[in-house]
């Protein structure tokens, strides 16, 4: 019976859950009898073949990464249903370079991703693993484990841990190669691989060395019909909702926010021609379309190297070690710079048309001081200028990383192990920004003569600039307010681990004995950001000013597992297990210890059908980001409740709007100057740690020998979530004018208008907010049958993984004391829920293989989802353009064949179906859809190649 159970949780390792593809039979056996050695992880540190999962978990195979063409790993972990999309290889604004992985839609601060069980490279001040620093093709399995795991793993591990299981025993020298494009031949994708490894004193010891030169080529939002042009909401001459060409009124031209009037002939000024004629403002139709200049593909160069090894000292020790390094570059890129402030303009200029002159004379005001207005003085007015004389801005983002680490485990006696490790990591980041304007500069520039020869305050050598009009700019205006930064962040880390395993007694209704883990671990996080010296004045136009952040914190933590097998091969009992863990933590940047504990009990009243259930109260401690980053600032879209397309009658409230700053008669009529709205974001060393409650309830049913079957339902509430203020720029805004309507609440105060009713900038610091409340279930299912036909008269396997969620509840209290104001985000997108969270997702692979052939199929499904202000804001579907974002399906066809002498080919298709992301305006991410959910670039070739000796 022993035996069995043995060989059930290996094939639930490797198939319950899994979206492993299917192996040969031999490749099969030996997985299986590598993982009986190694003993898979299942959210516990407890190293016994007989454990079940403690929690929901799911294993992804490196044959997965393999059939997929995958060289950024982090695309294969956003398919999984338990997971959002995070950043990814199309995060170009917002983005930063990195990768990343967000279980369950938590954020990746609460997500912990391990290689080999332990702690890897911080390549952010929030902690956040860049996932482009781990090698896909060195990987030998993932393991996630969702429903929390912090009292085993951590604080940071809320939503669940990540764990890569990397290559460390390999023997021989395999060369792989990849390249990738799409049907368009473009946004091409190419890699190249070494690994060598054998081992050494008589087997005592393995060694592996391993190399890769990864590059991703740009591919430009203008190279897409679906993003060439940035799109709105607006309604069509009927009155009914459209998606139009948008863009910002930042324009080529000059936009003048005053609108002033010629008196002569009465019209309006609100942008100028070429030659300085006085144009009006049409909406639409005067916008910049600032698409096109954007990455849809962000380009990306990186080189890796890795290297582990083990030695067997004696019989009681076997010492051990990592080395990683990476280098790794990500471009982005921006179209030109929007100038948006307020200018001092000489009327008088010959920049202007008379009747140009004619209507900035009804704005002058008294510049100069000398109580009078006449014509020594100019008119002041707030101008949206897009500087396109200046070129793309550019940030590029260079991360050089490495991490070192030894230690050593063995025995103690037949009983008690222990492991023991030392840790070190370091990453550099260069931050590089390339043509941005400085505001001082451009604001001296503007102000010049009569005859626009001469600035009228020509220190520091300026040079006059001609904004009004497309086009006129002189390039030595251009090099006078161009200027660039260059902005250093360095993080490190440094772990140092220790445990013991050991069984103690036996039930004498059990087979097995108890099992405990006792460890300690010490952390220390230290980060520092230095920012340039234009970036950190403010003196910036099209980049986020951002200040200096340091700190550093210390987590000295204690932890300790149990699991207690209480029945065994009784009736209705063939297996009923207790397990518990707890873990107590120092942190210095808190005042008091807090504590993590889980317990699980797994219940198989039948040999095929095991019972979980689960319960986990954890802290996480605010990182960092969170407590120190330097005030910085950011443009989500936002609605501004107080303009003609956010204002709700009835609701909003007319006179706050007034008070801040709207002219009465254009509340509710104003249209809104930009879908997006400046936050200025920050840390907030008074922050309290977050608590959380996590339940999982789920089975695992083998009707058959070949047939597994596991549903798992989670219950996940974040309280004192640590967020922004009021949990987004939009929020804020809402809760001001629709909810508390206080002036003096911390809402109002944050909100910022310009002289013409806009809102200039909303001050969204980090905040402990209401909580964070998601269930759901998944449901996964593997099978795999044999055939007495195929290639070669060998015969052939056919294997089915298939993997869902369905999400019922994602509700975010964005203020405590305000129970009854719930954002509900799940089956919802938008500017205050976010990414896309379907209620239905799922993906099932089939994969028949055949002698050296093997044939699979990837389909993935992701439900559909509706614009959050129809649930969340009272809103029609028939007021919005795209109300709705439809289902979508997603085809993935890969063929492979295995030579005899160790050469491995494969050819692949993904996006067979050409499934094009669903248009939106107003509430979208970026590139008029959510980038990292939807596929973007049509069908993907690829081509592999692996050959090892």
């Amino acid at each position: 019976m022993k035996t069995n159970k043995l060989t059930s949780a290996v094939r639930l390792a490797i198939g319950a859950g899994a979206v492993t593809a299917a192996m040969p039979v031999a490749q099969l056996a030996t997985a299986q009898e590598e993982m009986i050695e190694e003993v898979v992880i299942t959210g516990s540190r407890i190293k016994r073949p007989d454990l079940e999962a403690v929690s929901p978990y799911t294993t992804i195979g490196a044959e997965e990464f393999a059939l997929s063409g995958t060289i950024n790993v982090e695309q294969k972990l956003a398919e999984l249903p338990s997971t959002l999309p995070s950043f990814g290889p199309s995060s170009n604004n917002p983005g930063d370079g990195t990768a990343r992985v967000d279980l369950r839609g938590l954020g990746t601060s609460r997500t912990l991703v391990l290689v080999n069980g332990r702690r890897w490279i911080p390549a952010t001040q929030s902690g956040v693993v860049d996932l482009n620093t781990i090698p896909g093709t060195l990987i030998k399995r993932v393991d996630v484990v969702t429903g929390g795991a912090s009292a085993v793993y951590g604080s940071d591990a809320i939503a669940g841990v990540v764990n890569f299981n990397m290559i460390d025993d390999f023997e021989g020298v395999e060369i792989t190669g990849l390249y990738d494009m799409t049907s368009d031949s473009d946004a091409e994708k190419y890699n190249i691989d070494i690994t060598m490894g054998g081992n050494f004193a008589e087997g005592r010891g393995n060694a592996v060395i391993y190399a890769s030169y990864s590059k991703r080529e740009a591919l430009f939002q203008g190279d897409r019909k679906f993003s060439n042009v940035a799109l709105t909401e607006n309604t069509d001459a009927n009155g009914r909702p459209i998606l139009s060409p948008g863009g910002s009124s930042g324009v080529p031209g000059t936009r003048l926010f005053d609108n002033p009037t010629d008196p002569v002939t009465g019209n309006s000024l609100g942008t100028f021609g070429p030659n300085g004629e006085a144009l009006p403002w049409v909406e639409p139709d005067s916008r910049f379309n600032y698409a096109p200049d954007n990455f849809l593909q962000l380009p990306q160069e990186r080189y890796l190297i890795s290297a582990f090894s083990h030695y067997d000292v004696n019989e009681k020790v076997r010492a051990y070690g990592e080395f990683a390094y990476s280098y790794n570059k990500v471009p982005q890129e921006l179209a030109p710079t929007p100038a948006f402030t307020t200018v001092e303009i000489n009327p008088d200029s010959a920049f202007f048309s008379t009747e140009a002159q004619r209507a900035l004379d009804t704005i002058r005001t008294d510049t100069n001081g000398d109580g009078v207005v006449n014509g020594d003085d100019n008119a002041l007015g707030f101008i949206g200028r897009r500087m396109v004389e200046n070129g793309s801005r550019q940030s590029i983002d260079v991360r050089d990383a490495f991490r070192v680490l030894v230690g050593a485990d063995g025995d103690i006696s037949d009983n008690w192990s222990y492991d023991a490790y030392y840790s070190y990591s370091n990453l550099d980041q260069s931050n590089s920004l390339n043509n941005d304007v400085s505001a001082s500069r451009f604001i001296q520039a503007v102000a010049t003569n009569d005859a626009g020869t001469a600035c009228q305050d020509p220190s520091g050598g300026c040079v006059p600039m001609n904004i009004f009009g497309a086009g006129n700019i002189s390039q030595a205006a251009v090099d006078f307010v161009n200027i660039g930064a260059t902005n250093v962040t360095s993080i490190s880390q440094e772990v140092l681990s220790a445990s013991v395993f050991g069984d103690l007694w036996t039930i004498p209704s059990a087979d097995y004995p108890v099992a405990v883990v006792l460890g300690y671990e010490h952390r220390s996080d230290e980060s520092s950001y230095r920012p340039d010296t234009f970036l950190a004045s403010g003196d910036v136009l099209g980049f986020n000013a951002g200040e200096a952040t340091a700190g550093r914190y210390k987590a000295s933590e204690f932890f300790a597992e149990v699991s207690i097998p209480l029945l065994s091969d009784k009736p209705f009992a063939e297996d009923l297990t207790l397990w518990g863990a707890a873990r107590t933590s120092d942190y210095s940047n808190l005042d008091d210890r807090v504590n993590s504990f889980a317990t699980a009990v797994n219940w198989s009243p039948l040999e095929s059908f095991k019972l979980r259930f689960g319960y986990q109260e954890a802290v996480r401690a605010p990182n960092v980001s969170e407590l120190f980053l330097g005030q910085s600032n950011g443009f989500p879209g936002a609605d501004d409740p107080c303009s003609v397309g956010g204002f709700q009658p009835g609701v909003t409230d007319v006179g706050l709007c007034v008070a801040s700053g709207v002219n009465p008669a254009d509340v509710g009529k104003f249209t809104q100057a930009n879908s997006q709205i400046e936050g200025r974001f920050g840390g907030n060393p008074d922050l309290e740690e977050e608590t959380s409650n996590t339940y999982t309830v789920g089975f695992v049913w083998q009707p058959l020998d070949s047939l597994d079957i596991t549903v798992d339902y989670y219950d996940i509430e974040v309280e004192d979530a640590i967020s922004v203020l009021g949990g987004s720029v939009t929020n804020v805004l809402d809760l001001c004018y629709n909810v508390v309507q206080n002036a003096g609440s911390d809402f109002c105060t944050a909100i910022n208008r310009r002289a013409d009713g806009n809102v200039d900038r909303v001050d969204v610091l980090n905040a402990n907010i209401g909580k964070i409340e998601t269930s759901g279930v998944d449901f996964n299912l593997y099978y795999s049958t044999d055939f007495g036909f195929g290639f070669g008269g060998n015969g052939s396997t056919l294997g089915i993984n298939f993997n869902s969620t369905w999400l019922d509840e994602f509700d975010v209290t964005p203020v405590a004391e305000l129970g009854d104001r719930v954002d509900v985000c799940a089956g919802n997108f938008g500017n205050t829920c976010g990414s896309p969270l379907p209620e239905i997702q799922w993906n099932t692979r089939a994969t028949w293989q055949s002698g050296g052939w093997t044939f699979s199929g990837l389909l993935r499904y992701i439900g559909e989802t509706d614009d959050d202000q129809i649930e969340n804001g009272g809103v029609a579907k028939g007021e919005l353009a795209a109300p709705t974002i439809g289902d979508e399906y997603y085809l993935d066809l890969t063929v492979a064949y295995a030579f005899e002498r160790g050469l491995n080919l494969s050819f692949g298709a993904e996006n067979v179906l050409d499934t094009e992301p669903t248009k939106l305006g107003d509430s979208q991410e970026q590139a008029n859809t959510f980038p990292s959910t939807y596929s973007l670039f049509g069908p993907r070739y690829f081509v592999s190649a692996a050959y090892k000796f």
